[in-house]
């Protein structure tokens, strides 16, 4: 039979190298090997000490204190290692242990001090200042606190691929061998190595989680395995009699280790384990119920003791998180209570409903929307645990709030559909409800209001329909007129895709109008982005009219993103009417918002295919760039499982004229460009899309260069002065305020380098002209 090789073969080489050199530099005389329980911190020590190199000339003393629970027994044990007499006085040991020592070149090694690293830290430090030739080793979750002391802390291995092969990671080459060693042999295979690889990355890579699990297999699959940890149980199945309890299993390991915490911190950790992901300072504050400085101490405290770790976040506060494994042991010591397992779930509730009203105001912040996106997309979820807690004590417009908030998120992190499932459970609940409170009434419209709009998004247009239906009788209700104009927007999109374009104008321009009378700019500017694709299908002159409007008052509003998605449906617009040097140039624009400040898969996709579209095609760089452009709009488009562009026989056509044009059949070169992209990233993506060069601007015969360095409202304002048309005339004619015309005029008049409006008049006469 294979015989299993040491857990410390397994990636710890180089572990094992540093703490020799470590143990052998002067200046280091106190040595503590620290990490989470099963991480392997004993098997490290005995790796170290079975080398050939000798750590001191007058030999090795160890003493293991893992049955020790207080001062005195620890001293005795250690005593006896040195062979002192165990009929010492308490009190003496310590300095019985020194005398023995006095100037003797010794390595002292204390294993698993845990339960009584606290207790011996100043006896220790006293040792060392009276063994002037003594080093010590220990191995403990804990730390001593002392100055003299190293810490070498020891990891989980590494778990994912990290792009290589999935049997090339340490952790996956540990249970392959394990398994191996009894039952196994054609666990190589592919299908199998992909369960392997998750099961570690489930165990978060701590080598005896992994080993005791890897036990499990011969009567379960990994797969079957797999499944059972998905679902939160953990058959650990240790066969190993000759290994005490506490290294059999890592629960073994946490029950042993838990006599060391406080009633505190235990109390603290079995409320932290009910979160699934980071752990902040003011999560552990809430579900804590503790002060600021209260709730401080107890996380430092628990991350010196091992029991939680740190998770980086670039540009955040600290954050740290609970090993798996840990947290599902102090879940269950949790659900021994059932009244407190209550408060701590109710109290998660409330702390992630309050995130998200945060989450709601800092993504209205240009310069912290990536910070709660992200942070967002981190706590994804405990949101989701959360809401369905709330949903399961009643609490279902509380939990519509907290979805609702979170809308921009849910779109940019491509979760609708999920999020609009958990919605739903809400909305069938409040109209279950006898409601009669106007805030009720309100928030229901607003549910379902929101419901439809996530079915449009789905391409779930009779859901939408439905939905918009009854939340516009409910705005009637309320007399919301801001939320039958925002109703009126979207019925009014399902018209447009219905092909009734005569209704859908004229509920996009009842919306405009009822918006504006409220001042919604936000909300104004979508109903007018449909009043625009709507004269654009139908041909009018003035389509792009009202999005020109819509982004100069989403400038005052410091919302890029919000502008980026303006800029895109602009550049849709100008490519209806056939401006597409335009619409390339408006488009690029939205493209450079939409990498500063991250934008959703279905508006980086719609923007790469206007891209692609729209822009230069007439050489060979510049066919293979749009042939790039449409090969990773269509990447991005099956990796989020967007549902199929509106535009897809016009993508089709371009790329086959695009192929025709160079001589390549559909399943040539060009063709693998197109289609076969790696895996990218909404960033990466857009990254490509601009790198082409930005298309000068060409001008027409006849026209003065200048001209065509305008913007389209530039132009607009410019040809109303030739026109003989005074600002306030200009204003009332284009719906902008005077001021807004004086600083387009003043504008106007530098880039044509004009003193005063008649040199402007004369300019646009003559480029008339011809």
């Amino acid at each position: 039979m294979h015989q299993p090789r040491s857990a410390r073969l397994f990636g710890r080489e180089g572990e094992i190298a540093e703490l020799c050199g470590m143990l052998h530099d002067p200046g280091i005389r106190l040595l503590t090997i620290t990490g989470p329980a099963g991480v392997g911190k004993s098997a490290l020590a005995n790796a170290v000490l079975a080398t050939s190199v000798p750590y001191a000339a007058d030999g090795v003393i160890k003493a293991d204190l893992a049955s020790t629970g207080s001062r005195t027994i620890a001293w005795r044990q250690v005593a006896a290692a040195l062979g002192i007499g165990g009929d010492a006085a308490a009190l003496a040991l310590p300095e019985l242990v020194g005398s023995e020592i006095g100037d003797r070149e010794l390595l002292l090694v204390l294993d698993n001090c845990d339960l009584v690293a606290p207790l011996l830290s100043t006896d220790i430090a006293a040792l060392l200042r009276g063994c002037p030739a003594l080093r010590v080793l220990l191995t403990s979750r804990i730390s001593l606190e002392v100055y003299a002391e190293h810490l070498f802390p020891v990891a989980p291995f590494p778990v994912g691929s990290g792009g290589q092969t999935p049997y090339s990671s340490v952790a996956v080459q540990l249970f392959i061998d394990r398994v191996r060693a009894h039952y196994r042999s054609d666990v190589l295979h592919g299908g199998e190595l992909h369960n392997i690889a998750e099961i570690c990355e489930l165990l978060d890579g701590v080598p005896l989680a992994i080993e005791v699990t890897a036990r499990a297999v011969g009567t379960l699959s990994p797969r079957a395995l797999l499944e059972q940890l998905r679902r939160g149980a953990h058959p650990y199945n240790s066969r190993l009699l000759d290994v005490p309890t506490r290294h059999q299993s890592v629960p073994g390991a946490l029950s042993w280790g838990d006599q060391a915490l406080s009633a505190e911190e235990r109390a603290l950790l079995q409320r932290l384990a009910v979160c699934e992901t980071s752990i902040d300072l003011p999560t552990a504050q809430r579900l804590g119920n503790l002060s600021l400085m209260q709730a401080a101490r107890r996380l430092d405290s628990l991350v010196h003791k091992s029991l939680l770790v740190s998770a980086k976040r670039e540009g955040g506060e600290p954050e740290f998180r609970m090993l798996t494994a840990t947290r599902n042991y102090y879940r269950k010591r949790l659900a021994q209570d059932p009244e407190e397992q209550v408060e701590a779930r109710n109290r998660h509730a409330e702390h992630y409903a309050k995130f998200a009203v945060a989450a709601e105001r800092g993504l209205r912040i240009a310069e912290e929307r990536a910070h709660w996106l992200a942070l967002a997309q981190t706590r994804l979820a405990d949101i989701r645990t959360a809401i369905r807690r709330l949903q399961a004590k009643g609490e279902h417009a509380t939990a519509v709030r907290t979805l609702l908030a979170l809308e921009e998120a849910w779109v940019v992190h491509n979760v609708l559909r999920e999020s609009a499932g958990i919605l739903s459970r809400s909305v069938t609940a409040l109209e279950a409800a006898d409601v009669r409170d106007a805030r009720d009434a309100a928030l229901l419209a607003d549910a379902l209001e929101t419901a439809g709009r996530w079915a449009m998004a789905g391409e779930e247009l009779p859901c939408a329909r439905a939905l918009l239906t009854r939340a516009a009788e409910l705005y009637r209700g309320t007399g919301d007129p801001g939320g039958r104009a925002r109703v009126a927007t979207l019925q009014g999109e399902l018209l447009r895709r219905a092909g009734d374009a005569e209704a859908a104008e004229r509920q996009a321009e009842f919306a405009v109008a009822e918006l504006d009378a409220i001042g919604d700019v936000r909300n104004a500017a979508t109903a007018r982005r449909l009043l625009s694709l709507v004269r654009a299908g139908s041909g009018k002159p003035d389509a792009e009219a009202p999005l020109v409007r819509a982004l100069e008052e989403l400038r005052s509003l410091e919302e890029p993103y919000a502008r980026a998605v303006a800029l895109i449906h602009l550049a849709r617009v100008r490519l209806a009417t056939g401006r597409s040097a335009e619409a390339y140039t408006t488009v690029r624009e939205a493209m450079e918002i939409l990498t500063r400040y991250v934008g959703g898969p279905a508006d980086v996709v719609l923007a790469l295919e206007t891209a692609a579209r729209s822009a230069p095609s007439g050489g060979g760089t510049e066919r293979a760039h749009v042939l790039r452009l449409l090969g990773l709009a269509k990447a991005l488009r099956e990796q989020h499982e967007l549902p199929p562009s509106v535009d897809g026989a016009a993508l089709r056509s371009l790329s086959d004229q695009l192929r025709e044009a160079t001589g390549d059949a559909a399943d040539g070169d060009s063709g693998r460009t197109a289609t076969a992209v790696d895996t990218p990233t909404l960033y990466s993506a857009l990254a490509t899309a601009l790198s082409a060069p930005v298309p000068k601007p060409v001008a027409g015969p006849g026209t003065d260069a200048r001209l065509a360095g305008l913007t389209p409202r530039q132009h607009q304002i410019a040809e109303l002065v030739a026109e003989g048309m005074t600002n306030r005339q200009i204003a009332r004619s284009l719906e902008l305020s005077e001021w807004t015309v004086v600083n387009h005029l003043r504008q106007v008049m530098n880039k044509l380098e004009c003193p005063s409006r008649v040199h402007v008049t004369r300019i646009v006469q003559q480029t008339a002209a011809g």
